[in-house]
């Protein structure tokens, strides 16, 4: 397995223009030479810039766990060990996950989850309660997290992006400090009325919307019920490991290789069923299985090589949310097409998605591109579903540009005249 290149190799990209031939274009990412470590402490990298990220020369062990990928060896390690007994399958399980959490990694340092901002509370179209918190001040960002997740999933934005921005972040319902709903309404339209609650409480005309996964499938479906809303006070979206259509039908495509995609789609949702009618034993089983669920966050989140610090951090976000959210909320996320959604988005969007994201594949990704007029689809290289983590530097360096050229009428009414175009980006 080829890890990510080392800081300071040049990232390659590429313009594709909608039904012509490539143009290939050389561009250079900032190098870890900019951001040295300076007594001892790594500084804060200003919007745009690379941090250093030194990952060395491989050692023998680190060769050697190189060959084949861990999401892939783990599990059937994992799974022999579970045939020849429960003792061995978990003894199997810790070593993997011991293993794996030993690795080198440059984002050890980061304090996941402890960036505060100024805290508000406000209250949906049904009665449900949301949580809000906002930081920086200036043109306005609003962020929407994914399934299981918090805003705290935004760590770099929350970290870099407020220096220049009044960045919102929410809690979608069920999830985080935000209450459930009375109705347990966790439905599409809800979630899309969730947004629109947080948009009209910013009280700006103009805003950008950064959504991640299920955030952006909510995204889509505001965009279908409140047409009005796009181009007078939502300028752009954002659409970050994101899709249109089924995220399961996506997951099962994902690990077709392993057995029947009906299979996997039948187990999954037997699983979520499970929860909803047993939380209290599935919660027992979450708690057992925290080294399973490490394996499984990175093997469906992440690309070959992620941070261990980042995996365990979105690893401990999904198990802070309740079984009993979790089965509410995936019925939503299965059996949708928001096909027709895509043709309500007349706003520029750029479309970012790992090349190894697992649950909503870069197929999606294109096709989003390809509908939406005067669309950017960002291909990140050997980034999974979190790419939003594993590369944020190119990330947010792209949103920047995306927020400053949408926010300003002009710029934004001739970028949505320009086709789709493509860049990938190799990681870091």
């Amino acid at each position: 397995m080829a890890g990510k290149g080392t800081a300071g190799r040049a990232a390659r990209s590429a313009v594709e223009r909608a039904g012509r031939g490539r143009n290939p274009v050389a561009r250079k990412k900032p190098t870890a030479r900019d951001s040295r470590q300076r007594s001892g402490r790594v500084p804060r990298p200003r919007v745009g810039e690379r941090s250093a990220r030194r990952k060395g020369t491989p050692t023998a062990v680190h060769r050697a766990a190189q060959r084949t990928p861990l999401t892939v060896r783990g599990v059937g390690l994992l799974a022999g060990g579970l045939l020849l007994g429960v003792g061995a399958g978990v003894t199997l399980e810790r070593a993997l996950v011991g293993r794996d959490r030993r690795r080198e990694d440059p984002e050890a340092g980061e304090a996941f989850g402890g960036i505060r901002g100024a805290p508000a509370k406000l209250t949906s179209h049904d009665g449900t309660r949301l949580y809000v918190e906002e930081l920086g001040q200036g043109p306005c960002l609003v962020f929407a997290h994914g399934f299981s997740l918090t805003q705290d999933a935004w760590h770099y934005q929350r970290r870099d992006l407020p220096e220049r921005y009044r960045c919102v972040f929410y809690d979608q319902r069920g999830h985080g400090r935000s209450g459930r709903p009375r109705g347990n309404d966790y439905s599409l339209e809800a979630l899309a009325g969730d947004l629109k609650a947080v948009l009209d409480w910013t009280g700006e005309e103009r805003v950008v919307v950064v959504a991640h996964s299920m955030g952006g499938i909510a995204s889509l479906q505001f965009a279908e019920l409140f047409p009005e809303e796009l181009g007078s006070r939502v300028a752009g979206l954002v659409l970050v490991g994101s899709t249109y259509v089924d995220t399961v039908r996506g997951m099962t495509a994902a690990v077709s290789a392993w057995g029947s995609a009906w299979a996997q789609r039948t187990l999954i949702t037997g699983a979520f069923r499970f929860m909803g009618q047993d939380p209290v034993r599935a919660n027992q089983l979450r708690r057992r299985g925290s080294d399973l669920g490490y394996l499984g966050t990175r093997l469906f989140g992440f690309g070959s090589n992620p941070s261990p610090s980042q995996v365990a951090f979105i690893d401990q976000t999904l198990a802070g949310t309740d079984v009993e959210v979790w089965a509410k909320v995936f019925p939503s996320l299965v059996d949708f097409d928001l096909s027709e959604s895509l043709e309500a988005v007349s706003v520029p969007a750029l479309v970012a998605v790992g090349d190894k994201d697992r649950l909503t594949p870069p197929t999606a990704a294109r096709h989003m591109a390809d509908t939406i007029p005067g669309s950017r689809l960002l291909i990140l290289e050997d980034a999974g579903h979190c790419a939003f983590l594993e590369e944020h530097e190119v990330l947010n360096a792209e949103i920047v540009a995306f927020a400053d050229e949408v926010l300003v009428p002009a710029k934004a009414a001739a970028r949505k005249r320009r086709r789709t175009s493509v860049r990938r980006v190799k990681g870091s």
